[in-house]
């Protein structure tokens, strides 16, 4: 992948939940990415040009408009414009496509996509890249959030899993409400009956999750498994 600089269109701005949003772009020119790839963007603010990094939330099968997820940082530069002013037509700089873990250095048959809040984001492009590769056998999707209203793209995960028996998909939330279906608890209480072996696990979200749950993975001593890590502060 080659590294490009180019500007976008702001066509749809979508409320994932009180502290998400999904971003859509239309590109003035394609930046060729592949699914587990991260964007720079750029915007003016008070004279200074800020740069924060966002993954690619889309499918890689459409490289003409692309989508990211952002999540709400109260101190934000960024996230603050978004939040408080109308961002819809606007046009912004982007650099990309960025990023080690991408999909095409994923392999097994058995694949494995872990995400901590909106760190879903990118976990759904990768399902959607998966979901449509024919090599891909097993395809377990896990999402860990706090509230119940706070899981990212849970309606997008569940079609996956409704319209292809091997697609499977959890939602496990700490902080659930009395009467609850959810499961509760943490993601890594919940892959003690989970094999990993001849499989590529996907991780995203914050480092202290992402590295509870690896190391929970790592006791089982799985033989060809593949760790790639997307933590964030």
């Amino acid at each position: 992948m080659g590294v490009k600089k180019t500007f976008g269109k702001i066509i749809e701005i979508v409320d994932l939940s009180k502290t998400a949003k999904e971003i859509k772009v239309k590109l003035e020119e394609p930046i060729n990415f592949i699914a587990g790839s991260f964007i720079n963007i750029f915007l003016d603010i008070d004279g200074e040009k800020v740069r924060r990094a966002y993954s690619i939330s889309s499918s890689d099968q459409e490289q003409n408009i692309i989508s990211f997820s952002m999540r709400l940082i109260p101190k934000g530069r960024i996230t603050s414009v978004f939040w408080n002013r109308n961002m819809l037509d606007e046009r912004i700089e982007i650099m990309g496509p960025l990023g080690l873990n991408t999909a095409e250095k994923m392999n097994n048959k058995k694949i494995y996509l872990f995400a901590f809040g909106i760190g879903a984001g990118v976990v759904k492009s990768l399902a959607n890249h998966f979901y449509n590769k024919d090599k891909t056998e097993d395809l377990m999707i896990m999402t860990g959030s706090r509230f119940e209203d706070e899981i990212i793209h849970k309606k997008y995960f569940d079609n996956l899993a409704r319209t292809n028996k091997k697609v499977k998909v959890s939602h496990i939330v700490s902080r659930t409400q009395e009467g609850s279906l959810f499961k509760k608890g943490y993601v890594q209480d919940y892959v003690n009956d989970l094999s990993f072996d001849d499989s590529d696990v996907y991780v995203c979200g914050q480092k202290s999750a992402c590295n509870d749950l690896i190391q929970k993975i790592r006791e089982k001593k799985p033989v060809n498994c593949n760790f790639f890590i997307e933590g964030f502060n």
